[in-house]
């Protein structure tokens, strides 16, 4: 379904920002712009809304149609499926993340993501057969069973079903950024669902100032964080989607190596990165909050994440790097 932007104001100089909406992704873009021009502004805008809309088309996780969806066909009917190069590119650099990562933000989870029932609009028990969950456990499929030959993609395990929710959002900013810049905006902040990257700086060269959610409500902020320019800010919680069943909250952040979704108990609660490159951040944010706090901080190196800021049951907060620098109220 196709959705046109909703501007909601518009602006008579660069020192007044204007903004505008778009629902794609299952969630509300925001995007805010800096610029004296309005007809190029909504150019800028329209152009973003319909790559955002093909681009959710095209790599969505389970309606049929899309590149995706044919890969994951082939994958399962032991075939090779002919792809574009930038297809490839964002399959390997993904590998690439997974890698860094000890696999625990994996792509090639998609089965296992149907089988808690997260592969749907809305999410509900019961949890899986711990049977089924340990049959995926013993065939592991993995990202790394891709493979390519000239511009074919092929894989050794047919229960690899790519399912790009961990990081996609991180490729779509990357994508809204590069766009603004070449139709000549230089200041602007893009929203995904709380996801954001930043264009530039606000005028008068001040840093956006962006406040991280409270795991428990998310509709305050626990922090409030400095972005400066091509930063992006991701934050990964079990929170964002979740179902109750008997008394017990799922995730949809699962471990793979457990099949199980991560436990509130055990892990974070939220981890928040910020990244120049959105597509990493988004991995690795996801990534680091499986992790936890015994591993967290070794696979954020290995993730060359610099700024991550988690957040556990108890609303106790770890950086690491030099998110500290970036926190305007370090004593929330």
């Amino acid at each position: 379904m196709s959705f046109a932007p909703t501007f909601l104001s518009a602006c008579s100089n660069s020192a007044t920002p204007y903004r505008s909406q778009i629902f794609v992704f299952g969630t509300q873009v925001d995007i805010l712009i800096y610029h004296p021009d309005k007809a190029t502004i909504q150019s800028a805008i329209g152009k973003i809304n319909e790559d955002f809309q093909q681009f959710h088309h095209e790599w969505h996780a389970w309606e049929k149609g899309g590149i995706l969806s044919k890969i994951n066909d082939a994958i399962k009917d032991n075939r090779p499926v002919t792809i574009a190069k930038s297809v490839q590119n964002f399959i390997e650099y993904s590998q690439q993340l997974s890698k860094q990562s000890n696999y625990l933000f994996d792509p090639a989870i998609g089965q296992l993501v149907a089988l808690w029932g997260f592969h749907s609009e809305h999410w509900q028990g019961p949890p899986p057969d711990n049977q089924k969950i340990q049959n995926w456990l013993n065939a592991r499929p993995s990202i790394a069973d891709i493979y390519f030959e000239d511009s074919q993609l092929f894989s050794k395990n047919r229960l690899v079903q790519l399912d790009f929710g961990g990081n996609a959002k991180g490729l779509a900013l990357d994508m809204a950024i590069s766009s603004l810049q070449e139709s000549g905006i230089h200041s602007a902040l893009v929203s995904i669902g709380g996801d954001m990257k930043a264009l530039g700086l606000k005028p008068v060269n001040q840093a956006w100032q962006i406040g991280i959610q409270n795991p428990s409500n998310p509709s305050d902020a626990v922090a409030t964080v400095e972005l400066f320019s091509n930063e992006s800010l991701v934050t990964s919680g079990t929170y964002q989607r979740f179902f109750e069943w008997q008394g017990v909250t799922y995730s949809h952040l699962l471990n793979p190596n457990t099949g199980w979704p991560v436990s509130a108990t055990d892990s974070f609660v939220s981890v928040t990165v910020i990244h120049p490159d959105a597509t990493r951040a988004d991995s690795a944010a996801s990534a680091l909050l499986i992790a936890g706090p015994d591993d967290w901080q070794t696979v954020a190196q290995q993730m060359q994440i610099q700024h991550a800021l988690a957040i556990d049951a108890q609303g106790k907060h770890y950086h690491f790097g030099k998110i500290a620098e970036r926190i305007l109220n370090p004593n929330t």
